[in-house]
């Protein structure tokens, strides 16, 4: 497992067990405090330590306790700098540098010595399920822990959403909703029928050769030079038809279109409903292209990575002739918009918005290392670091409002039915 994996999966972990008492995985959970918080402290400026204290409570259930030990880290990591004592912090000032890896600098400062035997396994579990859903007693055989500590390790992973277990076909199939978002029943019955190893298999070939059209994939039995096995083919075909990689379209003209297949969306823990449409753009970004590459009706995109850099730096993509019809769904998802040129040529232009920028990055991303990476990023976090006390306080107290207003009207519902039940007895 790579130290950048262990990183990401603290992330998960604390993400997914932030609000429970777990002592076994206590450093785990203070590796995924401090990678939580370094994604969103990246690029701001100076922090109000108080402010950081309520935000980081407020949206990562962050403890104030802890979050001095998460500074530490972060410090030991250089990743900013401490204004006041280390009894009295009065600011932090960030500096990440922007082209790092968060998760690989975390992961190199975990030392694996560190790690107590549940961590251990809990991190063997979360490398299983990241790749495929994995039938529970292969799980069980292939970590080859005590029953003891992989029933602790399943029970915490089931209690905070990391893991569910689906029976399908006889067999009880573990994965996860924090990297399989759509369809998790299907999913776990295709793998009861064609076993993990054909899903890991076909899951891999599509993560090296994201967004390629389907019927070529299917016409050729291969994908990017690699070779799918009939099962293969099946499998891929089947996660197609019932939304596990919920392919997007390109319509062509005279009535045709082309599904580009993609891995499967990650759960919200890892790209959350604000980043989902920007995921989307990227999506459509990265199809638009692959129908250019291996599709094209005249002009053939040679270099799509080089195209989609070039996009973004110059913000438009010289005319051609087929850029109406290729190019048609970003003008519909507000990515760029389509300028007449002359005769049937055209020319894209982007809509300079920082979504769609943020966009072009992660459809560059996708295509040249088949990553989906900073999706995890919580805008509204980010914003109140930036932010005075009063701002942090004001959305805490919102929050605990809103609770309290759902509270009540659950006791009000709970009183009109034990009414209703009680008239209907008489």
């Amino acid at each position: 497992m790579s130290n950048n994996k262990i990183a990401e999966f603290s992330f998960d972990l604390h993400s997914a067990l932030g609000e429970y008492e777990t002592p076994e995985l206590d450093y785990l959970k203070q590796l995924g405090m401090a990678a939580t918080l370094a994604v969103h402290i990246r690029g701001l400026g100076e922090i109000n330590y108080e402010v950081l204290k309520l935000a980081s409570y407020h949206y990562f259930k962050i403890p104030s306790l802890g979050l001095d030990k998460v500074i530490e880290i972060l410090d030991d990591l250089e990743f900013i700098d401490v204004i006041g004592s280390k009894r009295k912090i009065k600011s932090i000032i960030p500096k990440i540098p922007h082209f790092q890896s968060i998760y690989s600098v975390i992961g190199d400062y975990a030392v694996n010595e560190d790690f107590n035997e549940t961590e251990e396994v809990m991190l063997a579990i979360l490398n299983q399920v990241y790749e495929k859903p994995e039938n529970k007693q292969k799980l069980i055989n292939n970590i080859g822990a005590d029953s003891q500590l992989m029933d602790t390790c399943l029970n915490y992973s089931k209690t905070g959403g990391l893991v569910r277990v689906h029976k399908a076909r006889g067999r009880e199939i573990v994965l996860s909703p924090y990297y399989f978002a759509d369809n998790l029943e299907g999913l776990a019955d295709l793998t009861a029928k064609s076993g993990s190893a054909n899903i890991r298999n076909v899951l891999s070939k599509l993560k090296s050769n994201q967004g390629w059209p389907l019927s070529l994939v299917m016409n050729r039995s291969e994908i990017g030079g690699q070779s799918l096995s009939n099962v293969e083919l099946s499998l891929l075909e089947n996660m197609a038809s019932e939304g596990i990689l919920k392919p997007p379209s390109i319509k062509f003209g005279g009535g045709g279109s082309e599904q580009f297949v993609f891995t499967p969306n990650p759960g919200s823990a890892r790209l959350n409903a604000a980043n989902r449409e920007i995921y989307e753009r990227a999506m459509a970004l990265v199809s638009c292209v692959r129908k250019g590459q291996l599709m094209p009706a005249q002009y053939r995109v040679k270099y799509p990575v080089a195209l989609l850099r070039s996009f973004k730096n110059k913000g438009f993509i010289n005319s051609n002739s087929e850029a109406n019809v290729q190019y048609q769904n970003l003008v519909f998802m507000k990515v760029a918009t389509l300028e007449h040129v002359i005769g049937d040529r055209y020319r894209l232009k982007l809509i300079n918005a920082d979504e769609n920028i943020r966009a072009l990055d992660i459809a560059i991303n996708l295509l040249a290392t088949g990553q989906v990476a900073n999706l995890e990023v919580n805008d509204e976090a980010k914003l109140s670091f930036s932010k005075d006390e009063t701002y942090i306080q004001s959305i805490v107290s919102a929050s605990e409002m809103r609770k309290r207003k759902q509270v009540k009207i659950t006791e009000e519902a709970k009183y009109e039915m034990d009414q209703l039940l009680l008239n209907l007895d008489v």
